[in-house]
């Protein structure tokens, strides 16, 4: 393991400790194959909801697993490879929040940008170590799905959590904020995707007969679709605190199936089920060559 897997303002103490540890890198990029099988699964199951706004028969759906990331874990667990694959997706998601942990503790730069690079990969580590904790409970469960389903799913959470929000004192505001954070974060991930700054995080050169070339552009689609995703969902928040209705706003499912009902919407929605599940791929295939940054 050498120099080659960091770069940045955290280079110096990263290929330290890469040299020191070389396994580290080696086992933690299995928390990238583990990645990509849960947005790949959530690709998967976002296509026929956009597909039904295009002209498919009324109420077609996904077998009723939602589109989100807890969704694509329970369809694993209703998968019949069952909770043998609940801890194999566990394990990889932790290794995956192990792997954040070290880009957040390596030194990097100090500006606003590292911050929030910093802030980002925070975020991360929150929402994979619940996801993680998802796969290891319904894992416990023998493979049971049902904590996703009624109130346990994301959107009922989302409703649930904005509601709360609303009857505080300025909640309103709140809530819109929030929707305008998460435009701007999809803002930025289209950004990244168009100029393909993510190359940074990954070895120069392609996996075996893929290409580097091939690798950028599945990532460059990828991360475009979890753009136009987290627009969508930003919108319906928003949404939400304009109309002072709580039950606008929506998580990833509940956002791509509002948002079919129109055609433009349905049109959107198809790009992000294609970009999530391109992006699933991406973060598989590219595993191989995923590199240990600090913030920069």
């Amino acid at each position: 393991m050498t120099s080659s897997l960091v770069h940045g303002g955290g280079a110096d103490r990263a290929a330290q400790l890469a040299h020191d540890h070389p396994s580290l890198v080696t086992v933690a990029r299995a928390g990238w194959i583990a990645k990509g099988i849960v947005y790949g699964l959530v690709g998967v199951l976002a296509v026929p909801i956009a597909l039904s706004g295009l002209g498919e028969e009324e109420g077609t759906g996904n077998g009723g697993q939602e589109a989100s990331q807890r969704g694509a874990v329970a369809e694993l667990a209703d998968s019949g490879a069952g909770a043998l694959a609940l801890w194999a997706v566990a394990i990889g998601l932790v290794l995956y929040v192990v792997w954040r942990l070290f880009s957040i503790a390596l030194p990097g730069g100090s500006d606003a940008k590292s911050w929030a690079t910093r802030a980002g990969y925070g975020v991360s580590v929150i929402v994979y170590s619940f996801l993680a904790w998802s796969a290891i409970s319904m894992a416990r469960n023998g493979g049971s799905s049902s904590s996703t389903s009624g109130g346990n799913s994301e959107d009922a959470k989302v409703e649930r959590f904005t509601r709360d929000v609303m009857e505080m004192s300025g909640g309103r505001w709140l809530v819109g904020l929030a929707g305008v954070v998460v435009i701007a974060v999809g803002a930025y991930f289209i950004h990244r995707g168009a100029t393909a700054s993510f190359r940074k995080e990954l070895e120069p050169g392609g996996v075996g007969p893929i290409s580097g070339h091939a690798i950028t552009r599945l990532g460059q689609v990828g991360w475009i679709g979890r753009g136009v995703m987290m627009l969508l969902v930003g919108w319906f928040v928003a949404r939400a605190a304009i109309e002072f209705d709580p039950d606008e706003a929506h998580g990833i499912d509940g956002a791509l199936r509002d948002a079919t009902s129109s055609t433009l919407g349905a049109v959107l929605a198809l790009v992000v089920a294609i970009g999530l599940l391109v992006y699933g791929v991406f973060c598989v295939v590219s595993s191989p060559r995923a590199r240990l940054t600090g913030a920069d």
